[in-house]
């Protein structure tokens, strides 16, 4: 079994490694020459056997300097064979190698597979999520004051001193593209560059896709008035002609389940886990 960095020659292989083993859940299209580019921090590996290319995972560094794991896949008839523990450790050496500490990967609350595999490697719940989305539609307008306009905050610290106080309700990560990125100084200076938090007066939203913008834009937060905030981020993502609207949100936070209730987000059917290890 041989364990190597992907290349461009291997997308077709991996598309089909994906179609086969997520057929609900497939993205490589769209971030294929992405993750590719990610090196030498990130790490886009495969696993081949006798020539047949029987999974791969991915391996990224995020702003605060912590591993994300994901897009882990494996064929249906090479499953239970070692092969996602084998890029586990992977992950691991890589991690070692680069002084990263922490390591987190996330799956849905009901698939006890990747749950299981994340814990025989020691990692351990951190967080919850609930997911919401909506279609962008022309109707979907705010009850709000619209007389000061959202404006892009694009400076590091202007974006930190908006955030940083929400953490206390919107928990320890921000999500997008089911990327969990941790709520702190590093996230708030990335985001912030990316042109994705916004704000009008005491209102304040962050939005952004960090693929397939088209699919989907990602309400990471949103504080003040809801109904406007919710509003603005229809106009824009329908401006960017995204089909939908989603937020994940952690457990605890009743509030913005309940305003996006009243928005009209339908809920995903189970819950997300975040799962969390320390490299030692």
């Amino acid at each position: 079994m041989l364990l190597r960095p992907v290349t461009a020659a291997d997308k077709p292989l991996l598309l089909a490694v994906e179609a086969q083993s997520t057929p609900n859940l497939r993205y490589l299209p769209a971030v294929y020459e992405q993750f590719l580019a990610d090196a030498p921090q990130g790490e886009f590996m495969l696993t081949e056997e006798a020539g047949q290319v029987l999974g791969c995972a991915k391996y990224t560094r995020l702003p605060d300097g912590s591993a994300w794991l994901e897009t882990l896949r494996v064929v249906p008839e090479a499953q239970g064979r070692g092969l996602g523990k084998r890029m586990y450790r992977r992950f691991f050496d890589l991690a070692r190698e680069q002084g990263v500490r922490t390591m987190r990967m996330y799956t849905g609350a009901g698939n006890s597979v990747s749950r299981g595999l994340a814990e025989h490697f020691g990692f351990r719940l951190e967080e919850t999520f609930m997911g919401f989305t909506r279609p962008v539609t022309a109707d979907y307008t705010s009850t709000g004051d619209a007389s000061t306009p959202f404006r892009a905050v694009t400076d590091a610290a202007g974006a930190a001193a908006l955030l940083l106080p929400l953490r206390a309700s919107w928990g320890e990560f921000l999500v997008m593209n089911r990327t969990f990125l941790p709520f702190g100084e590093a996230v708030c200076a990335d985001l912030a560059q990316r042109e994705m938090v916004y704000a009008s007066g005491d209102d304040v939203v962050v939005l952004g896709a960090r693929f397939s913008p088209e699919e989907a834009q990602h309400v990471l937060l949103f504080s003040g008035d809801a109904s406007r905030c919710l509003a603005f981020a229809a106009a824009l993502a329908r401006q960017r002609g995204a089909a939908q609207l989603v937020c994940l949100c952690c457990a605890v936070n009743v509030a913005a389940q309940h305003a996006l209730d009243q928005a009209g987000f339908t809920p995903y059917g189970a819950p997300y886990i975040v799962m969390r290890v320390e490299v030692t």
